[in-house]
């Protein structure tokens, strides 16, 4: 029940904040930009497509068996979805995922894998967010709260490399120790078997170096389509080719997303946030708040295909249960 009622009351504060933001910067400045994104939001969507594919690349090879493309995709979308309309965040999307691919891979090293490939993409998280800002700094004069924030963002991804440093080092089992963690003994034997395959992913080197590779350049490319998308949308409002002012905002929407992943969709946070720091570094008004928007447009619309793909996956299985009428 507290958990419900801070939902909600983040639920309220997000969607006041969203409303205050529009009327703050003026509906018809945003409507104009977004009808200028037309045609091209199709672009978009199949950046942010490609994206998926990158990161279920990165997860299954890190899985080290043949599991097919699509499906892997397929689960990646899913898990996103529910990731994005529930609280829950990672707790809701990755057993989602590892649950989805379970005849293709087997839930236990898909979930095993996930784990292995967040980490991963923590560390390519920590790396761009840090480049963005520290060129942001350079490249801006900041003041007030925006500069503060940057400052934070450093410190804050500081730390997450300095953790992801003592990770790799000690090379610890994520995955088998939050599954210990829950209190059914007959989880013993299951988490056994996580821990077994997380050892022989996590800090490997030698005959893991080839996957290991591949999985950087899949974050790598994961952040490159990610920066054209937004430099795609800015684009498309303006008419102007802005690539600083598209990695500055790309970064700090990858902070909004670690800092509010509790809130569906990032809603109100990622507009006020994306305002802050357009006009900060100099774009038009309402153009940080119209980009952010069209970043929630495509959201909704992945998180909407990833729910058919979760309810038609549920509906085979449970027919797939279903005993045989009698001939």
């Amino acid at each position: 029940m507290r958990r419900t009622l801070l939902t909600l009351l983040a639920l309220t504060i997000s969607a006041a904040l969203l409303v205050w933001q529009v009327n703050f910067v003026g509906a018809d400045r945003i409507s104009a930009g977004l009808r200028s994104i037309g045609w091209g939001f199709l672009a978009i969507l199949l950046l942010s497509f490609l994206r998926f594919m990158a990161r279920s690349i990165a997860w299954t090879t890190l899985i080290g068996e043949r599991v097919p493309l699509m499906p892997a995709i397929a689960a990646t979308i899913s898990g996103d979805a529910l990731g994005n309309v529930t609280p829950l965040g990672l707790l809701a999307s990755e057993p989602a995922k590892a649950i989805y691919l379970d005849r293709a891979a087997g839930t236990l090293p898909s979930l095993a894998a996930l784990a292995a490939e967040n980490f991963f993409y923590s560390v390519s998280v920590g790396i761009y967010v840090t480049l963005g800002t520290a060129a942001m700094l350079r490249r801006f004069p900041l003041a007030g709260e925006v500069y503060v924030a940057a400052i934070a963002a450093l410190v804050l991804m500081a730390g997450v490399l300095a953790a992801a440093g003592w990770t790799a080092w000690q090379k610890p089992a994520m995955a088998s120790t939050m599954l210990r963690g829950l209190p059914f003994a007959r989880l013993t034997t299951i988490v056994d078997r996580v821990r077994d395959f997380e050892l022989r992913t996590y800090g490997s080197t030698g005959g893991q170096g080839r996957r290991l590779v591949i999985v950087f350049l899949c974050e790598t490319a994961f952040h490159l389509l990610s920066f054209i998308e937004t430099w795609l949308t800015i684009w498309l409002i303006t008419g102007l080719s802005a690539p600083l002012a598209a990695l500055v905002l790309d970064t700090f929407s990858r902070i909004v997303n670690v800092v509010a992943r509790m809130i569906p969709f990032r809603i109100g946070v990622d507009q006020v946030t994306s305002e802050s720091v357009a006009v900060a570094i100099g774009l038009g008004p309402a153009i940080g708040t119209t980009v952010s928007l069209i970043r929630t447009g495509r959201m909704v619309v992945w998180a909407e295909v990833g729910l058919v793909l979760l309810t038609r996956r549920s509906l085979v299985k449970a027919a797939g249960r279903q005993p045989k009428a009698e001939g």
